[in-house]
């Protein structure tokens, strides 16, 4: 395996020579389902109940949009959920309904950028490029759209647990079933991307059974899975996390945003499971320090008093509601295969002045990983090869960033020989 720090290394297979594999061995290849990861899945919006004269309420784009360019608070105000902490369950704003769009197909994964109102594939925009130079590296190997290769996006503003209560589960497991039946009864092989990593460990560990695994999955690639969440989501929490997207000088030159962004970001992600969700877990970073104040310092085993001290304490019931999630991190029991971006300075703790938890952090230390996901967190999954009895591999890439892990061409290469079974 190319590139890998744990196993030994095998010649690279040229694209002409899975292009030859693929003609005399079509029936063979295993179906690909992408599962993205947060903050990458199109959201569309429309009234609920409608509201217009003739019943007709268009989806329309919330996320991203061109109204993330120009109204990004309103945008985020209607992405804001409302938690009931009694039943420690989430809605949307009353009279909106929001979903994620393009399920079953890749053009809504393939690129970011939502349209104005949703549109069928074909009349996707093709702007903020994710999986497509990954779909269409496979595409060109004999792969289809919508039939071989296919994605299951979701409402990355939910936890696990609430998709599952939503019905996404549902729709994934049914999903894998088809493409298995359509693809003359190949298993079906799981490419999943930064949190969704952790969403299909918990759809593999908590909604079907060994003996489904063992019928209908080929394998799992997890690509910069993050296992132990993203240390980034700690600044989320407090004085807020802008996209990346968003940050560059470039589309702020096209863009109004506000000066307070980052609070306008704050206040939306603080109501998403999936922002506590991906905050550092205990088990994986112990008494490291994550933040530092003038009066005191906070590691992963203090979210209760962060949390206190920044005037947010709901922030600790809904981080509690979901800090259960995949604990201990059991072994996905299919062949897996991880992947992960090394060498990229990545943010791991955070120093704050006297402006905490209102203003940016005076100091980001950063350490090991792909820019987004740190190292430690990469890793968790090195554990599973002692503790399943499937095959575990493990890659490590050098100075591939986070998004990169979906389009490098070395990883392309690995993901080949997974699917190629080769």
């Amino acid at each position: 395996w190319a590139h890998s720090n744990h196993e030994m290394e095998l010649p690279l297979i040229t694209t002409c020579v899975l292009a030859a594999l693929l003609s005399t061995t079509a029936g063979a290849i295993s179906p690909i389902l992408i599962v993205p990861g947060i903050e990458a899945s199109q959201l569309y919006k429309k009234d609920s109940p409608c509201k217009n004269l003739f019943a007709i309420c268009p989806w329309k784009g919330a996320w991203l949009g061109a109204e993330t360019c120009f109204d990004i608070s309103s945008v985020l105000k209607d992405l804001t959920l409302v938690y009931d902490s009694a039943t420690r369950s989430f809605h949307n704003q009353s009279g909106l309904a929001i979903k994620a769009s393009g399920f079953g197909d890749t053009c809504k994964v393939e690129y970011l950028v939502a349209n104005p109102i949703e549109t069928s594939c074909p009349l996707q925009l093709p702007v903020g490029e994710y999986f497509h130079t990954f779909v269409e590296h496979f595409t060109a190997l004999g792969y289809k759209r919508g039939k071989t290769i296919r994605s299951a996006p979701y409402d990355w503003r939910l936890s696990p647990v609430h998709l599952q209560a939503n019905g996404y589960y549902s729709n994934v497991k049914a999903l894998i079933q088809q493409m298995y039946k359509d693809g003359g009864n190949k298993k079906v092989t799981l490419v999943a991307h930064s949190m969704g990593g952790p969403v299909t460990l918990y759809f593999l560990n908590n909604v079907v059974t060994q003996a489904w695994k063992d019928t209908y999955i080929n394998a799992f690639v997890a690509l910069s899975g993050a296992w132990s969440g993203g240390n980034a989501a700690v600044k989320a929490e407090i004085s807020g996390e802008v996209l990346d997207a968003l940050s560059s000088a470039t589309v702020r030159d096209i863009c109004d945003f506000p000066d307070d962004i980052a609070l306008i970001f704050r206040s939306a992600s603080r109501t998403f499971p999936s922002t506590a969700v991906l905050l550092p877990k205990p088990s994986v970073w112990g008494n490291k320090v994550l933040v530092t104040t003038p009066k005191r310092t906070y590691t992963a085993n203090d979210y209760q008093a962060l949390f206190s001290d920044m005037g947010y304490p709901r922030g600790f019931d809904i981080y509690s509601g979901v800090s259960a999630i995949n604990a201990g991190f059991p072994p996905p029991k299919v062949p897996t295969y991880c992947f992960y971006g090394t060498k990229v300075d990545t943010p791991e703790s955070f120093v704050y002045g006297c402006g905490f938890p209102d203003s940016s952090p005076t100091q980001v230390i950063k350490g090991d990983g792909d820019g987004v996901v740190n190292l430690r967190s990469a890793e968790v999954c090195l554990k599973w090869k002692t503790r399943q009895q499937q095959p575990f591999r493990s890659s490590a890439f050098p100075g591939v960033d986070h998004v990169k892990m979906v389009m490098d061409s070395d990883v392309l290469r690995a993901v080949d020989r997974v699917v190629l079974n080769v």
